[in-house]
């Protein structure tokens, strides 16, 4: 008994939350003009369900389906019924709006209107496919009168369907905003179509006087872009064929196959195909007969060519482009001229496809893209033709000026960076000059003494020491040579790591009993920390024991008298997330270095400028070359250091 009471007590509570959901998404009318509705909108795909417009609305209320939170919702190409739902208040003191809903595109919609308890109040009908006259509103976008009291609240359930894409902008203005709209749309689409008209007439004049048939072809080019421009704003339904809604619903297909047909025989002709691309003009001019073929047979079966007329554009904008650049690149200018203007089709009619099959997400922008990019094509294409000699000269001495600029631009950096390598070559040979000096002095002195017996005989103790100080200069400056050699190794690509089992631990060990002596004599503290190492890591042992030293000594180097230099293992969690097996971290208090430091000394050859840096100077490699060893390893390299705080290298392996 208590289980159920516990239940209900859930699905009581889940339903009320549900309800406030609901609630909270309701679009209020108020003092503003314009209102965004889309992102207020709630959609259930129907798919292969029949629903009822009750049905529907029973679903979205109960928090079915999902929220489409965009300005500018695109849904692709859907089968079955789309049902969105929008919550309308109206607080203001106004009771006509106009509700704008979808492209002028989608095939079929319908509107339903239900009061707050879910009973219908009306039922209006638009699409491509319905008759014009039948519209609520005679205009050419799918527009809604909605005559909603003070005060009421509504359920706006809308049925989309059909075989194009289904776009769903959602607006709702107020009479005096929407005229206003209205007014200026209709102004530019006056302006934009007829300024597309007058084109189409100049450059037909112009084929007539002259007779050359490029102005012939971009005429039909022109004119079957514009018209498909005209029926997909819906005004060829408004007032070319108001009653014929299937040959409005069929025109898109076939105009979208004539415009790419035409298309194509223009850029032949303007490019010259004929003569400098035989092969290339019979394979364009083959594809654009077989598109003016397929419009017709497009008219059996909409469903399939809408998707095939909208994908089978695609590849033309790359091919046109592609063929444009070849032929700039052969010398052919007006072939510059012709990319330039078609690039602003070209890129428009890419990003409108790819929100067409919902690859990107949709934008008003986008819808109107098309308007914008084939108008600048068009003055840009009918001005090539009228004064091309003229401007393809001022772009060619434009690119020659901007070529020429590149090309000293890279000579000054190039000279820069042979400048640069100099400096740091002669660095380099001054360094090493005086790091070979030390040891071969210490090298020379103690074996000339050795050989002038300067104590005496060959057995006093103190031969024995200069013995020692011979093969440790011997030592230093093999592994001074050795670490030239590796680096070198290292630039060419020729260092290959011997991998093995090993135990780092006894590595450090090893590593430390070899710093010792330089760090006794430096006075420095040097401890080993290796108390939740692993035992056994799979490394280059030679490799692994060349990183440390060479962190290790230059640690020592740069701790002041006094200091301490840690070296710490740690084994690195198996849920850490990472691949890392071992941490190996080498900690000093010395001077630090700031971020500009940092970079000095991970470059080849660089030399930290301060005091003890002069003082210790060295080749410049050790911290190049052990990052170049970590990274053969497959490892991560990181250095912390900051004036006064001391430095911290951290491996991962």
């Amino acid at each position: 008994m208590k289980r159920s009471i516990k239940a209900a007590g859930f699905l009581i509570g889940l339903l009320l939350v549900l309800c406030a959901s609901v609630q909270a998404n309701t679009l209020a009318l108020g003092d503003q003009a314009y209102y965004d509705a889309a992102p207020e909108l709630r959609w259930l795909d129907g798919g292969g369900r029949e629903l009822t417009p009750e049905q529907a609305l029973g679903r979205l209320r109960d928090g079915q389906g999902q929220r489409l939170s965009d300005s500018y919702p695109t849904l692709g190409f859907r089968q079955g019924d789309q049902w969105l739902l929008l919550p309308l208040a109206n607080r203001s003191g106004l009771d006509l709006w106009y509700l704008r809903a979808a492209r002028p595109h989608l095939d079929h919609l319908d509107l339903y209107v239900f009061d707050q308890d879910g009973r219908r109040l009306n039922h209006w009908r638009s699409g491509d496919r319905v008759p014009f006259a039948e519209r609520p509103l005679s205009h050419y976008q799918m527009v809604f009168p909605l005559v909603i009291p003070e005060g009421a609240r509504w359920w706006l359930l809308f049925q989309a369907r059909g075989e194009n894409v289904i776009d769903f902008p959602l607006t709702i203005r107020s009479p005096d905003d929407f005229n206003q709209l209205d007014g200026r749309l209709n102004l530019f689409h006056g302006f934009y179509f007829g300024a597309v008209a007058i084109l189409c007439l100049f450059n037909l004049l112009i084929f007539l006087s002259i007779r050359e048939p490029s102005y012939l072809h971009y005429v039909l080019y022109l004119g079957t872009f514009g018209l498909n421009l005209f029926a997909r704003e819906g005004l060829a339904f408004q007032w070319l064929w108001p009653g014929a809604p299937q040959w409005n619903h069929h025109s898109l297909t076939v105009l979208n196959l004539l415009t790419l047909a035409f298309s194509m025989v223009f850029s032949c002709s303007f490019l010259e195909l004929r003569q400098r691309a035989p092969a290339l003009n019979r394979a364009l001019l083959g594809s654009a007969v077989g598109l003016m073929v397929l419009a017709p047979i497009s008219l059996l079966n909409f469903d399939f060519f809408i998707q095939f007329s909208s994908a089978i554009v695609l590849p033309w904008p790359f091919i046109a482009t592609g063929l444009a650049l070849w032929l700039v690149g052969r010398g052919y200018r007006p072939a510059l001229f012709f990319l330039i203007a078609f690039a602003a089709v070209a890129v428009t009619s890419v990003i409108y496809i790819l929100k067409t099959f919902n690859l990107i997400p949709g934008h008003w922008l986008i819808e109107n893209a098309f308007q914008l990019g084939i108008l600048i094509e068009a003055l840009l294409l009918s001005f090539a033709l009228a004064h091309r000699m003229t401007t393809l000269k001022t772009e060619n001495d434009r690119i020659q000026r901007e070529a020429t600029e590149v090309l000293e631009r890279r000579v000054e950096e190039r000279t820069a960076e042979l400048a640069r390598a100099n400096t740091i070559l002669s660095r380099f040979l001054a360094n090493v000059s005086h790091e070979l000096r030390t040891p071969l002095n210490a090298i020379i002195g103690y074996a000339d003494a050795i050989a002038s017996r300067i104590l005496g005989p060959v057995g006093h103790e103190r031969y024995v020491d200069f013995a020692r100080n011979i093969t440790f200069s011997g030592r230093h400056l093999l592994d001074m040579i050795n670490h030239i050699l590796d680096f070198s190794k290292v630039e060419a690509g020729g260092l290959e790591l011997e991998l093995e089992a090993l135990d780092p631990v006894s590595v450090a060990e090893g590593c430390i009993d070899m710093i010792r002596p330089m760090a006794d004599e430096a006075r420095v503290e040097l401890v080993l920390d290796a108390g939740d190492a692993p035992q056994r890591i799979i490394a280059d042992p030679l490799r692994l024991r060349q990183i440390l030293l060479n962190l290790l000594s230059n640690a020592v180097k740069f701790t002041p008298e006094g200091g301490q230099v840690r070296l710490e293992l740690a084994a690195v969690p198996v849920d850490a997330g990472t691949p890392w097996l071992i941490r190996l971290r080498v900690r000093d208090d010395g001077i630090g270095m700031t971020p500009d430091q940092v970079q000095v000394a991970l470059t080849p050859f660089g030399q930290v400028d301060n005091a003890m840096g002069r003082r210790h100077a060295g080749t410049g490699l050790g911290l190049p070359l052990t990052r170049h060893l970590v990274d053969l390893h497959g490892g991560r390299f990181d250095i912390q250091s900051a004036p006064g705080a001391g430095t911290t290298v951290e491996i991962a392996l």
